[in-house]
């Protein structure tokens, strides 16, 4: 005697589209969050989700007169800061290469240094 297989009935789920048209509702209005007695917030979840930030994530804290500001901290802050010197020493090889020989040429400072420190010379003095 064999039994057919037979899936049980499922009853449809109302529920993932009640929790999206609330979830739609909301975020035209402002979001608001209590603090608790250990002075914890709990942050709106769709808010945390449109600029990547989850659990473990870092925030800076920071006032401005009677606001909070929050400010993700970056994850990755060599990617953060990448770039941000560009054209520093300047914008072609050539520019980069003397920029840097000038500052390695000292033009005897070093000599200035040592004499300073002998005695010889008063260190303010060029």
């Amino acid at each position: 005697m064999t039994r057919e297989y037979r899936p049980r009935k499922v009853p449809p789920q109302k529920v993932a589209e009640a929790a999206l048209a609330y979830n739609a509702d909301r975020r035209e209005e402002p979001a608001l969050s209590t603090i608790s007695s250990k002075n914890q917030i709990t942050l709106p979840i769709h808010l945390l989700r449109e600029i990547g930030l989850g659990p473990g994530d870092r925030l800076a804290v920071t006032r401005e007169g009677n606001r909070l500001i929050l400010r993700a901290r970056p994850k990755n802050w060599a990617r953060y800061y990448a770039g941000s010197l560009a054209g520093l020493y300047g914008n072609s090889r050539e520019e980069i290469d003397d920029q840097l020989s000038d500052l390695r040429d000292d033009g005897g400072r070093a000599e200035r240094i040592e004499e300073a420190w002998d005695g010889k010379r008063p260190a303010a003095e060029e």
